[in-house]
């Protein structure tokens, strides 16, 4: 049978946005808050694509720690979220061919909603200061899912309904392919986001298609339906 794909649910940081400088800023407040070292820049970056509580663990513990201690992340969380408010919009842009893609699939049809595990506070701003509130039809985060990826039950909650038929989703992480795979929908990958360092195109099981860019996902789509 036909494949049709009606729903695309998209991640957000590292698959339509790069937000890393934004994220970084935000980490450097969090490291002094607490007084620790401050993380560098492509630290922050490999250390991305498990949430913000995992991300802070990382990039903020010394060598003796597996974690951090909880009144210490609870300092940093709280640091991290005030100071990521003011930064998330001038430190995100746009990745190559992101307008364009989501203009095209729209145009033929398909409801396209943003999935991301980012609160969505910092969610709603950073969609507004991209435009990507016009180019997209819904947004799910965590308060409105009641779960974080990969419970597929946030799959469900995004598209709006149990039945999952028709939905692919398209991420930059193994978060996103776990999700997808719980969810038993397709899984499209964007390489070049965040995935702790990893390169998402060796995930297994592998992707059901794996692109550079956003800039090629509709035809890749197109593509998947035959």
């Amino acid at each position: 049978m036909r494949a049709s794909f009606g729903d695309i649910l998209l991640d957000l940081d590292g698959t339509l946005v790069d937000s890393i400088h934004g994220l970084h800023a935000a980490c450097q407040a969090a490291a002094e808050t607490i007084q620790r070292p401050p993380p560098d820049l492509e630290f922050v970056r490999r250390s991305i694509g498990r949430g913000s509580d995992r991300l802070l663990h990382l990039v903020l513990r010394r060598d003796a720690e597996s974690i951090l201690r909880p009144d210490l992340h609870e300092r940093a969380r709280a640091a991290f979220d005030r100071h990521y408010a003011s930064t998330c919009c001038t430190g995100s842009h746009l990745r190559e061919g992101v307008a364009e893609s989501l203009a095209e699939l729209r145009a033929e049809g398909r409801r396209l909603v943003v999935a991301t595990n980012k609160p969505r506070r910092p969610a709603e701003l950073v969609l507004r200061h991209l435009g990507l509130d016009q180019l997209t039809d819904g947004l799910c985060c965590p308060e409105d899912a009641g779960c974080l990826k990969p419970d597929p039950e946030f799959v469900s909650a995004a598209v709006g309904r149990s039945d999952r038929n028709g939905v692919i989703l398209v991420g930059d992480s193994g978060i996103d392919g776990a999700t997808a795979d719980a969810a038993k929908i397709p899984f499209v990958a964007i390489r070049g986001g965040y995935d702790e360092g990893r390169d998402i195109a060796t995930r297994v099981p592998p992707p059901a298609a794996v692109l550079e860019s956003p800039k090629g996902l509709p035809a890749v789509i197109r593509d998947l339906e035959t």
